[in-house]
């Protein structure tokens, strides 16, 4: 009697390929419950109108698998759609999201509606029927984790909440086939290279961060008051200070006693202090 062997498992059809757009609003379990609902209903507003306004109406009106979980939202569309997912949509959705903010305002002043956003591509089953399959797979996986990285968190909580409403996160496949492939008009020198981890996760990957409308925390918008309160929780949890606008490399370097000569290797902004110990 032969030995019982395994059969060598079939090939099956590989899905298609489709985008994946997912938005989700920062601080949104802050938000007063009063207030929940109505931020919940504005979401797909604001998504269709800046769509819209991007000449991309047909990936709000037949997208792939949608999905709306209150904070946050979920499509599918052609590939084909990225390179003006990137631009115009990003910086259109900034707009939409300024032309909201003093209605937000008027029903509260602590209401705010920012969102975090990322793209991402990669073949996914789509059975147009609703079936539990939809959108499964690592393309759908890997666009919520950067979604959730703390770099792109980051992005906001490091920013002036009434002025930088919108960062957006991409992985490396978009990036590479994308951008630095000349399809969109967001250049490359605008993306800076992040490592994007999700806590508790086990998460890990390369992304590319673009904020359409940077800020300072700490300033004093037109709308008056700073920021001050969203980024002292992760200062005084020892956070490490936010990189420069233009991507570059903060650098703390601390030298005691008699050391000799010390080479600051770089660009330096500000001015540079020096401490001599009593």
């Amino acid at each position: 009697m032969e030995p019982d062997t395994p059969r060598p498992r079939p090939s099956v059809p590989l899905p298609a390929y489709r985008a994946v757009l997912a938005v989700d609003m920062e601080r949104f379990s802050r938000t007063a419950a009063v207030h929940q609902q109505l931020v919940g209903r504005l979401i797909p507003e604001v998504l269709e109108l800046a769509l819209t306004r991007s000449g991309l109406v047909e990936v709000w009106k037949a997208p792939s698998f949608p999905r709306h979980d209150g904070d946050g939202y979920v499509l599918g569309t052609d590939p084909a759609h990225l390179p003006r997912l990137i631009d115009p949509f990003l910086d259109t959705l900034q707009e939409v999201l300024e032309e909201k903010r003093p209605w937000l305002a008027a029903v509260d002043r602590d209401l705010r509606l920012r969102m975090r956003v990322s793209l991402g591509v990669g073949p996914l089953p789509d059975t147009g029927d609703g079936s539990g399959i939809d959108a499964m797979g690592d393309a759908m996986i890997d666009t919520h984790r950067l979604l959730d990285s703390g770099a792109v968190r980051r992005a906001l909580s490091r920013s002036h909440p009434d002025t930088t409403l919108v960062a957006a996160i991409i992985g490396r496949r978009v990036y590479e086939d994308v951008v630095l492939g000349g399809f969109t008009g967001v250049d490359a020198s605008r993306w800076a290279p992040v490592d994007a981890e999700v806590a508790g996760k086990g998460y890990r990957a390369e992304g590319y961060l673009y904020v359409p409308v940077p800020s300072a925390a700490g300033a004093v918008s037109r709308w008056g008051g700073g920021a001050e309160e969203e980024t002292g929780a992760e200062e005084k949890a020892g956070a490490p200070p936010a990189a420069p606008p233009s991507g570059g490399t903060v650098v703390n370097n601390n030298a005691e006693g008699n050391s000799g000569s010390v080479y600051q290797m770089g660009d330096v902004q500000g001015g540079v202090n020096v401490w001599e110990r009593p």
